[in-house]
């Protein structure tokens, strides 16, 4: 995040995946903000509401093979679905870079008696080493990797499938389009605190979607009664629908069934988010090994 000192320094147009705007989910100060954010029940911006969340849990039981299997949850957040998963009797194994994330769902685990059923570690997708885990399934899902640029996306595949014995399921959800149309929406507001910052401020924010480049931008700015600006976004590159069987298997994997969302229906172009199911091969895992030692 850069601080600014004057609104007028914002940009009219963001640039997705900014290194200087784009939220390090991994940087401490924002971890804890945004792990409340993850565990708010009035919305499903972080995490999905736990009701949500049940119902996918229920759609997942009938894909995931059947238990005791290991599996391993890339983006786990609170381990909202992994501690799910690992009470219906899976051994799972959360990574995530929200350390605060981690660490609440490390007490979850012990709460709930889980502790013995569960992992948790810190890891950016990009750099997971975890060769010859073995694991029978990997989740990759509320659209965990749309949050990489698309050079880097096959890159996390690979490491997912590394990670996956041969023949293992990887579920993952895209979206094909966020829930807004193309251009540009915007919004103000004055709240007590936000990820920004636990002080009170002017939030301005605006959500940026350009189909031609299938990026996505969520921007906010936090104006201080100082005059201070303190400015950060979220970008996504959204893999078109029939982009989705070349990246995955750049990635390692052969995609099986491509449903509409959460449903049992299969998916279409003209899904707005879809659940791709795909199983990593023995040769896909060996090259993505070598792809990613090179």
């Amino acid at each position: 995040m850069r601080q600014r000192h004057r609104p007028s320094t914002i940009r009219n147009w963001p640039d997705p995946f900014d290194a200087a705007a784009e939220l390090d989910w991994g940087v401490p100060r924002f971890g804890r903000r945004l792990l409340s954010e993850h565990l708010d029940q009035s919305h499903d911006g972080a995490s999905r509401r736990e009701t949500v969340v049940a119902g996918h849990i229920r759609r997942l039981r009938r894909l995931l093979p059947a238990p005791p299997a290991s599996i391993l949850d890339a983006g786990c957040g609170p381990g909202l679905y992994a501690l799910r998963l690992a009470a219906l009797g899976h051994s799972v194994t959360g990574v995530d870079v929200n350390a605060s994330a981690l660490s609440h769902a490390r007490r979850e685990s012990v709460g709930q008696r889980l502790r013995a059923q569960t992992r948790f570690r810190r890891c950016d997708l990009r750099e997971l080493d975890m060769d010859d885990a073995g694991f029978d399934a990997a989740l990759l899902v509320y659209y965990v990797l749309e949050a990489f640029p698309r050079a880097d996306q096959p890159r996390v595949l690979r490491r997912v499938a590394r990670a996956l014995r041969p023949g293992g399921l990887l579920i993952a959800e895209l979206r094909l389009r966020p829930d807004q149309p193309p251009g540009r929406t915007s919004w103000w507001e004055t709240v007590d605190g936000s990820v920004l910052s636990a002080r009170r401020h002017l939030l301005l924010g605006d959500a940026t979607y350009e189909p031609a480049r299938h990026t996505y931008v969520l921007r906010e700015a936090a104006i201080f009664d100082d005059g201070r600006v303190a400015l950060t976004q979220t970008s996504g590159w959204l893999c078109p629908y029939d982009r989705i069987p070349r990246l995955f298997g750049r990635g390692g994997f052969a995609v099986m069934a491509v449903y509409d969302g959460w449903t049992g229906s299969r998916a279409t172009a003209l899904s707005e988010s879809v659940l791709v199911v795909a199983r990593a091969s023995s040769g896909a895992v060996r090259r993505s090994a070598r792809a990613s030692r090179g």
